[in-house]
């Protein structure tokens, strides 16, 4: 028969007096805890320092007094977090967010870590005791502080000294002519860091660490002109010259001969910003600016000096046309032009009137008499074995001057003109003095040779003496109005000898023609005159022919002069 089992009255009470002893021990564990956590809030709550456990980083402040919190706290030591910057495959620089300028606001920061374990309130305590608690057996509470942004004038220098390191300027095309050759160089691409741009991508990070890719702009090079070079370079070689600019020698040029197509493949083969050899045919002048400054206007090549007569206007009008001329430098292959170098003859510019042959007559007319610089110039010239390359004689023999060797002149026309053909600078210096004309040109020889000049009368023609009444005059007397000339028909000659005096060559130079012109007596009314007249052989004695050497005639009455009208 089934019926119910029940535990031994023993048991019972066993099981009963285990429970009582739990609970009486819970209760007293209890009571302890909390009189622990008590005691432990009483100790928490009026604990003067930074609770145990507390740090900054690594920096541990436990037991800290505020004090020694606020002297202790770390700022800038917490700042040591990097931002890496790199731009073109190129790393540009790492800084610290310190050096970036970032902070730390450390009286929010000694707040905060003195406040750990302080919270108010009756939840509070018992929170400040749990984290004495928790500080005491080895817990940490550690405080990781936000950096404020990053300082915008930090960042951009440090965005300066970035571009320093990362800008590279571009590399123009360009060439070079040297001694060894041209040489040009191809090419090649700058770059430039957009520092603003960087200074925005470093200002998004907020002040904390990271890495940035900089923005950067390419900058073009100039393209180097193949077809322009060529056309600049190319030329012939020239040597040395005089710069009358600048009053000193100056190097010649370099002669070039450059295939634009062939230099063009060989710049296109080479790398960006690399210099290569052109290839190129160059000569060099064979005289340089040091071998001419030693032989510079070192000779005298010729001179020639006149008699200046006539009147003060006339005699002026010769030294200031010769002051206007004295000086003038001359490189090789340039040509004097008179006229150029003179300029016009004005008042103004300090000429007056003197006489002049105007159509056949002797008239004054403003520069009268600068025809004697220009003949003594001509002269000078061909005894400097100059190239002679326009000259005319004068309408009548101007008698300052041998045969043939006069230049007329006249503004407008006709011009004296000669070409320096030395090989070097020449200079013509001209010189007045006690009524003498000195014109020197001055030059380098390269040998001994000297110049003599000559002329040959091919014929004469004489004067005759005409006589015209007039009633200005008392009966009986006489006057000359206008005197004669004897004409010539010239050939000049350029003779020119070693140093031993041997000649060497003897060479037409040019033909002159000089017109006759007749003597005028002006006789007073009722004077018989016509049938014993004097001076009518038709030579004049006034004048004394010439012959193939040398200077070979007096001067005539009057000094003749600049034409207005051309010579016939």
């Amino acid at each position: 028969m089934a019926g119910k089992r029940s535990a031994p009255s023993g048991a019972v009470e066993k099981e009963k007096k285990a429970g009582k002893i739990a609970l009486i021990a819970g209760a007293a564990l209890a009571g302890i805890l909390t009189g622990c956590l008590l005691g432990l809030g009483f100790y928490a709550n009026g604990y003067d320092g930074v609770f145990p456990g507390v740090a900054v980083g690594e920096t541990d402040l436990s037991g800290l007094t505020y004090q020694e919190l606020s002297q202790k706290i770390p700022t800038n030591e917490l700042l040591q977090d990097t931002v890496t910057v790199t731009a073109d495959g190129q790393e540009l620089g790492t800084y610290t967010q310190s050096q970036l300028g970032a902070s730390i606001d450390k009286p929010a920061l000694l707040d905060a870590v003195w406040d750990v374990g302080r919270e108010p309130g009756p939840l509070g305590w018992l929170k400040n005791a749990w984290t004495m608690f928790q500080g005491q057996t080895g817990g940490k509470n550690v405080l990781e502080p936000s950096a404020s942004s990053y300082s915008r004038e930090a960042l951009q220098a440090a965005a300066s000294q970035m571009a320093e390191r990362f800008d590279r300027p571009p590399v123009d095309g360009s060439y070079e002519l040297t001694p060894d050759g041209i040489f040009a160089t191809k090419p090649s691409e700058g770059r430039a860091l957009d520092q603003e741009g960087l200074v925005q991508a470093l200002e998004a990070l907020d002040g904390q660490p990271g890495t940035v890719e900089a923005p950067w702009d390419a900058v073009p090079p100039q393209p180097l002109d193949i077809e322009a070079m060529a056309e600049e370079l190319n030329g012939e070689a020239t040597p040395a010259r005089y710069d009358v600019k600048l009053g000193k020698v100056v190097e010649g040029e370099v002669g070039v001969s450059l295939d634009a197509e062939a230099a063009a493949f060989v710049l296109e083969a080479a790398g960006p910003g690399e210099t290569v050899r052109l290839p190129a045919e160059t000569v060099y002048p064979e005289l340089t600016a040091q071998e001419l400054e030693a032989v510079l206007f070192r000779d005298v090549l010729g001179t020639a000096t006149t008699t200046v007569s006539g009147t003060s206007v006339r005699r002026n009008n010769v030294k200031l046309s010769g002051a206007f001329v004295n000086g003038t430098v001359l490189n090789d292959g340039d040509v004097f032009n008179y006229n150029q170098i003179v300029g016009e003859r004005t008042t103004a510019r300090g000429f007056g009137a003197a006489a002049s042959y105007v159509n056949g007559q002797t008239v004054d007319t403003v520069g009268g008499g600068i025809c004697q610089t220009s003949s003594t110039i001509y002269l000078a010239a061909l005894l400097a074995n100059l190239e002679i390359v326009e000259r005319y004689n004068h309408r009548f023999w101007p008698g300052y001057i041998e045969l043939g060797m006069d230049a007329t002149v006249s503004w407008g026309g006709p011009e004296f003109r000669f070409k320096n053909n030395t090989g070097y600078p020449i200079r013509v210096d001209v010189s007045y003095v006690n009524s003498k004309l000195t014109v020197t040109i001055v030059g380098t020889k390269t040998d001994d040779t000297y110049v003599k000049m000559s002329h040959e009368v091919l014929s004469t023609t004489g004067y005759e003496t005409e006589y015209e009444e007039t009633s200005s005059l008392s009966p009986g007397t006489q006057q000359q109005k206008q005197n004669g000339y004897t004409g010539y028909e010239i050939i000049s000659y350029r003779n020119v000898y070693s140093g031993d005096g041997t000649l060497l060559s003897r060479e037409q130079e040019a033909k002159s023609s000089y017109k006759s012109r007749n003597r005028i007596i002006l006789v007073g009314v009722g004077q018989a005159s016509a049938d014993t007249p004097p001076d009518s052989s038709g030579t004049g004695t006034n004048e004394t022919q010439g012959s193939d050497s040398g200077i070979s005639a007096t001067q005539p009455d009057t000094g003749g002069d600049e034409p207005v009208l051309p010579p016939e």
